[in-house]
C-alpha cells in the first residue's frame, strides 16, 4: 500500500514517520517546496518523485496536509490523478469537506484527522465517510502483519459513515483549544508588564496540575509561531458556526479569539 503526501509539514512528517515504521512505503515531493521542507524530507527514508501530479498517480492513498484554506484547490488538483482514496488531514470546515465529497464522490473521499498532539508518537486518528471502514480494515491488517517492531502506536476511530463527521469533531476541538491558547497569551502578556508571571506559574499549577506550566509555555510558543495558521484555521471555524447558529450567539468566544491570533500574526 502506497501512501502519498501533498504538503509537507508537521502533520505529514509525523504520519510519515508512523507509516514507514510499519512498513508502508510513502511517496512525496519537493517540487517548489522551502530549503526547510527539503530538509524535513531528507531526514526520512521516502520516494521523492519529480512532481505533486506524479505522486497522486502512484499513490493508493493520497493525503493532504496543507492548511484549510489550499485544502480545496489541493483536492480539486490532486484528488482525480488518483485511482485510491483521498485522505484530508487539514482543520477544514463540514463544508468544505463536503465540497470534496462533491466533486471526488464519497467512493474516493474520506474525511480524516489526528486528534491529540500530532508529535506524540501515540496516534489518534479519526475517519469518516462510506469508505472509512474498509480503508480501516485494511490499515489494521497490514500493520497486524508487520513484522518490525514500531515506536509508535496507533489508535484508530471510525466515527461513522457520513463525510463531514470527523470535519465537525475537528473544527469543535479547534475552536476550544485555541481559545484556551489565546486566553493564555493574553493572560501571560498582561502578567509580563506587571512583573508577576512566574508567581502567576506557580498559582495557576496548584489549581490546574504539575504539568501545567509545561504545557501552557509550548500553547505560547506554539501560539506565537503558528498564529497565521491558526488565524486561517479560526476562519474554518466561524465558517461551521455560523451553519449551526445563524444569529451568532455562539460566536462570542471565536471571534475574540481570531481577534487575538489576528493581532499575533500581524506583529510579526
Amino acid at each position: 500500500m502506497k501512501f502519498g503526501f501533498i504538503g509537507f509539514g508537521e502533520v505529514s512528517y509525523t504520519l510519515s514517520k508512523m507509516l514507514l515504521s510499519y512498513g508502508f512505503e510513502v511517496l512525496t515531493s519537493t517540487e517548489g517546496r522551502s530549503k526547510k521542507t527539503k530538509e524535513l524530507v531528507k531526514s526520512l527514508n521516502l520516494d521523492v518523485l519529480d512532481s505533486f501530479e506524479e505522486v497522486a498517480r502512484q499513490s493508493d492513498i493520497l493525503i493532504s496536509a496543507n492548511s484549510p484554506q489550499s485544502a480545496l484547490a489541493v483536492a480539486l488538483k490532486y484528488g482525480s490523478l488518483t485511482d485510491g482514496i483521498f485522505l484530508d488531514f487539514n482543520n477544514i470546515s463540514p463544508n468544505t469537506a463536503k465540497q470534496i465529497e462533491n466533486y471526488l464522490t464519497d467512493e474516493h473521499f474520506i474525511d480524516s484527522a489526528i486528534m491529540g498532539r500530532v508529535s506524540s508518537e501515540e496516534l489518534h486518528l479519526y475517519f469518516s465517510g462510506r469508505k472509512a471502514e474498509s480503508f480501516v480494515k485494511s490499515m489494521r491488517d497490514f500493520i497486524s502483519n508487520n513484522e518490525s517492531p514500531s515506536d509508535f502506536k496507533v489508535n484508530i476511530k471510525v466515527v461513522s459513515d457520513e463525510i463531514g463527521d470527523v470535519s465537525k469533531l475537528k473544527i469543535l476541538r479547534s475552536s476550544y483549544t485555541k481559545g484556551v491558547s489565546a486566553l493564555l497569551v493574553e493572560t501571560f502578556e498582561t502578567a509580563e508588564k506587571l512583573g508577576l508571571s512566574e508567581d502567576l506559574w506557580e498559582i495557576l499549577s496548584l489549581t490546574e496540575n504539575r504539568d501545567f506550566e509545561t504545557s501552557a509555555k509550548s500553547r505560547i510558543s506554539s501560539s506565537n509561531k503558528k498564529a497565521k495558521r491558526k488565524y486561517e484555521e479560526l476562519n474554518e471555524v466561524l465558517e461551521f458556526l455560523d451553519d449551526v447558529d445563524k444569529k451568532r450567539k455562539s460566536k462570542i468566544m471565536a471571534l475574540a479569539t481570531r481577534e487575538k491570533f489576528e493581532k499575533l500574526k500581524n506583529r510579526k
